[in-house]
């Protein structure tokens, strides 16, 4: 145990001491939080977060890489771990850039050069534009779900978003075939279920959906990272007392790297996560889970993305299909910001209800 305790100091100190000079970075280059236009109409008092800057979850990423390099050399998993974080982390970085910055000159020309790379694959008439027609149909049921990520600013289509994402979700899918990895998910008290190579599909969802959902839940100074410190924790202690060590080590390490952006993010924050640390965090939470088989506990550890996500979603469904809200703002946590809770009590309530969620996700998976 010495050892995990080790790797959590260790990854806290890297982080925090790559934090101080990326910070100086991004105020450098104007790496900062522009506006979000929709959000500010309804809760106005957010404007004071425009010019903070974004794109934090480097920090994150790049000393879980580093740690993970020396401590982990040997474990066969290890290069799919580090191809999610990378991948992620740019497509991350794109998304976040072209829909935060959506009005510079720049981001435009990545959106507007997005769609000619597309249109250049799905030509607009003829035969073929039935094709496209027929291939986008999964596209547009995304996009209701996923106009959560866009709001009123320029950027990526959502289907685009939904194909970058897809591409970084296949890497794990296909490393985890090629290397004969169990497709079959434990349900503790009911037993095993083979599911065969609809694991996959139910995989892909998961990868997708939690890389969406801890988008969604940074949206308030310290609630990303204060929650997944929490799910980390809980899913290293499960990984060591099921016997995976090299899982509950990569655990801690993004427990620590966690810790020290918690630090710099508490309110009022130096910066923030944004896509570029959620995107992969998020699948890589979800690859925890399936390498100790123990997917059923994400809907409890990581009980606070799911309802984040849930209310997101709900809310677009309830206004299009009966024109009403079911919260005065969603993703939910704006619902209680809406309703005049401070920032800093919303976040630390959020805290609270990922623990309780955490340890109950604990008593589940060790059964």
């Amino acid at each position: 145990m010495i050892d995990y305790v080790l790797t959590i100091l260790a990854s806290f100190f890297l982080s925090f001491a790559v934090t101080l000079p990326f910070i100086s970075l991004l105020y450098k280059f104007n790496i900062r939080r522009v506006s979000k236009l929709d959000l500010e109409k309804l809760l106005p008092g957010r404007s004071i977060k425009m010019g903070t800057p974004i794109m934090g979850g480097f920090v994150i990423i790049f000393s879980t890489i580093v740690m993970s390099l020396f401590l982990l050399s040997d474990w066969n998993y290890l290069p799919m771990i580090i191809l999610v974080l990378i991948f992620g982390a740019i497509f991350g970085g794109i998304d976040e850039y072209v829909n935060t910055l959506g009005r510079t000159f720049l981001a435009l020309r990545i959106s507007q050069s997005t769609d000619k790379v597309v249109r250049s694959f799905f030509p607009t008439k003829g035969i073929l534009n039935h094709i496209k027609k027929t291939l986008l149909v999964p596209w547009k049921l995304f996009e209701e779900t996923l106009r959560i990520m866009g709001g009123e600013q320029r950027g990526l289509k959502n289907h685009y978003k939904f194909l970058m994402y897809l591409s970084v979700a296949i890497i794990p899918i296909v490393y985890m075939e090629l290397n004969g990895h169990v497709t079959s998910i434990y349900i503790p008290y009911l037993g095993s279920f083979e599911l065969g190579i609809f694991y996959y599909a139910i995989l892909a969802f998961l990868l997708f959906g939690f890389g969406t959902a801890l988008g969604i839940t940074d949206g308030m100074d310290g609630l990303s990272a204060g929650t997944h410190s929490v799910a980390f924790l809980c899913y290293g202690i499960l990984a060591n007392y099921l016997g995976y060590s090299e899982v509950a080590t990569l655990s801690f390490i993004l427990l620590g790297a966690e810790l020290a952006f918690l630090y710099f993010n508490i309110n009022p924050a130096r910066f923030e996560m944004s896509d570029v640390g959620t995107l992969p965090i998020g699948m890589v939470m979800v690859l925890i889970a399936s390498l100790i088989h123990r997917e059923a506990t994400l809907l409890l550890i990581g009980g606070v993305f799911v309802i984040e996500i849930l209310s997101s979603i709900s809310q677009q469904w309830a206004v299009k299909l009966f024109r009403k809200r079911l919260f005065l703002v969603a993703p939910i946590h704006h619902h209680f910001e809406k309703l005049g809770w401070p920032e800093t009590k919303v976040t630390m309530r959020f805290w609270i209800i990922s623990i309780i969620l955490g340890l109950l996700g604990l008593a589940f998976g060790l059964t």
